[in-house]
């Protein structure tokens, strides 16, 4: 971790297919990118697995996070991490399903980040990448007027799936397999 927790690790549940953390090298690009845009913002991680991106965003000087993950291992692991990083008072873990409608409206306050980062195997499915998008289309209701969503997918949108009602964008970096989506609502898309 960077930031305020510099070279805390966080604990991770047994097995290597449980989780999918995103690397070292693209979780810096990302935070490198927006720079500036974490100081006193709220942020919502979606699929946030063992609290990589939320924790990080804490780290850099966010509010508050909220991470939602449905897989009960990994939450409780991801509670662990709030606890041994002592941000309790600033972290809020959600066992919920990222993808639901209803996970939107347990949210305290509208978020400024957005990290969305489903499974791979959710994201090649047909149905899997419609319900991704959808929800991508309901985040902007649950989000401030500026600010990001940032999307990560083991490919990049075609050009009918790209635009997102309410947002600008994507911008779109490509790390190998790891392809990451930059949207905004405010209408601009660089940070």
């Amino acid at each position: 971790m960077g930031g305020e927790h510099r070279s805390r690790i966080l604990e991770t549940p047994a097995g290597a297919d449980v989780t999918r953390p995103m690397t070292g090298r693209v979780k810096e690009s990302i935070f490198n990118i927006l720079r500036g845009w974490f100081e006193g913002t709220v942020v919502l991680d979606l699929f946030a697995g063992v609290g990589t991106m939320g924790l990080e965003a804490l780290s850099r000087g966010a509010r508050l996070a909220v991470l939602v993950e449905r897989d009960r291992g990994v939450h409780e692991c991801l509670c662990r991490n709030v606890e041994a990083l002592r941000v309790a008072d600033r972290a809020r873990p959600l066992q919920a399903d990222a993808l639901s409608a209803a996970t939107l409206a347990l949210l305290p306050e509208r978020a400024d980040v957005v990290f969305m980062d489903p499974p791979y195997p959710i994201a090649e499915q047909a149905s899997g990448r419609r319900k991704i998008l959808e929800q991508c289309a309901r985040l902007r209701g649950a989000m401030n007027d500026s600010g990001f969503l940032v999307l990560r997918l083991p490919y990049e949108l075609a050009e009918g799936e790209r635009a997102i009602p309410g947002f600008a964008g994507p911008e779109v970096r490509s790390f190998g397999d790891m392809h990451v989506h930059l949207y905004s609502p405010a209408g601009e898309v660089r940070p």
